[in-house]
């Protein structure tokens, strides 16, 4: 079997439920509507699945104009960019500080009396600039790269040493790979799917929010998949690697079932 595309999501809220699709535009900063949208407490701060991991429970769904945000005991929330504020506040990611684009205080209200904390939200509108690590390359509200790969091959070798059920969802990959072994993913420099050229960047480093079940919100009494990623893919910083970070090469389109054509290699670190 020859490494394919098996699966696509995109997150347009980041930490939220994910959304599978058949196909996608790669643009600079990552898949299209992927995590443009970002919840923050009332200083900018970003708010994640790490602290509040009822987030996983919000269901997205895109339509022409904007999007609709639904959720337990919730009514549904529209979104639209015309009615988005013309505000930018700071925000900020990790060590990163820049500007987003403020979208409505009934937003803010709406995901306020979910998460039971005061929350704003905010787009990463066309005045948001924030860059890779190091880089020069964009990347919008994602972690720190702007897509992460992650191979069928790798949950199943995970699943066969855990002592609970892993799903991939607990990953929140941007795209799963099928017809390669395990961990082949590491030893990938640089790929081609469809029209794209994709850097392997990086291995990606994994915490608490993975733990969290997406289907009830609930975390893991066994702190599972940490507990057994740590016995075998603990690097030597302490940090624990799951995945693999992309940065786009160029724009272009991707599909399910597309070949993975693996243009160059690296060694792998573990």
């Amino acid at each position: 079997m020859r490494c394919s595309v098996k699966d696509l999501f995109i997150y347009p809220v980041k930490s939220t439920q994910g959304i599978a699709v058949p196909h996608s535009n790669v643009q600079e900063c990552g898949l299209a509507f992927d995590r443009h949208f970002l919840v923050t407490d009332t200083k900018g701060k970003f708010i994640t699945g790490r602290s509040k991991a009822k987030m996983v429970l919000i269901q997205t769904r895109l339509d022409a104009n904007g999007l609709i945000l639904d959720a337990p005991q919730m009514p549904s929330l529209p979104l639209q960019y015309l009615e988005f504020s013309d505000e930018y506040h700071p925000v900020q990611v990790w060590g990163d500080n820049f500007k987003g684009q403020h979208c409505s205080t009934e937003a803010d209200s709406w995901l306020s009396r979910y998460l039971g904390v005061e929350c704003r939200l905010y787009y990463f509108g066309p005045n948001s600039v924030r860059h890779v690590n190091n880089t020069t390359h964009p990347v919008s509200f994602a972690d720190g790269y702007p897509l992460l790969l992650v191979s069928q091959a790798s949950l199943r070798d995970l699943n066969q040493r855990s002592s609970e059920p892993v799903s991939m969802a607990q990953f929140r990959p941007n795209i799963v790979v099928k017809g390669c072994g395990p961990f082949a993913e590491d030893s990938w420099h640089k790929i081609r799917i469809g029209d794209v050229e994709f850097l392997v960047s990086k291995p990606c480093s994994r915490c608490v929010f993975t733990s969290v079940d997406p289907i009830t919100g609930r975390r893991s009494e066994n702190k599972e998949p940490l507990t057994t990623l740590r016995k075998y893919r603990q690097g030597r910083d302490g940090e624990i690697y799951f995945g693999q970070n992309l940065i786009p090469l160029n724009s272009g389109k991707i599909h399910e079932g597309d070949h993975i054509e693996i243009i160059s290699s690296q060694a792998p670190v573990f």
